[in-house]
């Protein structure tokens, strides 16, 4: 559909980005270039609207499949995540030996970060790379749904505040466009929140309850 871009070109002296421009057959008030060629996408009431998009238009992309997905992975990596007790259960019995004496001389609490187990660093690393990783997922996804033809697509910035908010701004959009689809990342995206969620949960409970063994043991 390359026919009629003189009058594009010629307003803008250059093959111009994907975007809405008038349609060079005037059978709608504007049409969506692609960035190489004319699209069937048409915007009935001009482009400060969101026109719906031809009946079977791709709406779902790689990068939000990853987005929906990708928290699973740092879900999994907590649980490599482990406290060395050994230096508490130490200062404790010091000091319990020291109160059973009746040795005033101070001991010294121990670094609270030598009870970081390498496992922490790892999860920590993951964490900020899953993190990064939802941002630059966010900003193919966005790109992507415009060369799709949705018209001002959720900002991919949104992201950075969290990948489910974009994930969710995301479908919200598309379904408007694309109804009755566009919302099965969203859907996707909550499950595997509330998964993570519920992992971390039981994280929290099993640590809890290895750390009170370890201790109680330590110390007698």
């Amino acid at each position: 559909m390359n026919e009629g871009w003189s009058g594009v070109a010629g307003v803008l002296g250059s093959t111009p980005a994907p975007g809405w421009y008038a349609d060079p057959w005037g059978q709608a008030p504007q049409r969506f270039w692609d960035g190489a060629s004319w699209t069937p996408h048409i915007a009935a009431v001009g482009a400060s609207s969101r026109p719906r998009l031809a009946e079977g238009a791709p709406i779902y992309g790689r990068s939000i499949w990853f987005m929906a997905v990708v928290p699973v992975v740092s879900a999994a990596t907590l649980w490599l995540f482990r406290f060395n007790t050994s230096a508490m259960t130490d200062y404790l019995q010091s000091a319990q030996d020291a109160a059973r004496s009746g040795d005033t001389t101070y001991v010294a609490a121990p670094n609270p970060f030598t009870m970081l187990a390498p496992g922490y660093v790892v999860a920590m690393l993951v964490s900020l790379l899953v993190y990064a990783a939802l941002v630059v997922l966010a900003y193919r996804d966005s790109r992507w749904l415009s060369r799709a033809g949705v018209v001002r697509p959720f900002h991919w910035a949104w992201a950075f505040l969290n990948g489910l908010v974009y994930v969710i701004g995301r479908s919200v959009i598309v379904r408007k466009v694309a109804a009755p689809r566009g919302l099965a990342p969203m859907w996707t995206a909550i499950a595997v929140y509330v998964l993570v969620q519920v992992s971390a949960a039981m994280w929290v409970v099993a640590y809890v309850a290895s750390m009170t063994q370890q201790l109680a043991a330590g110390v007698g």
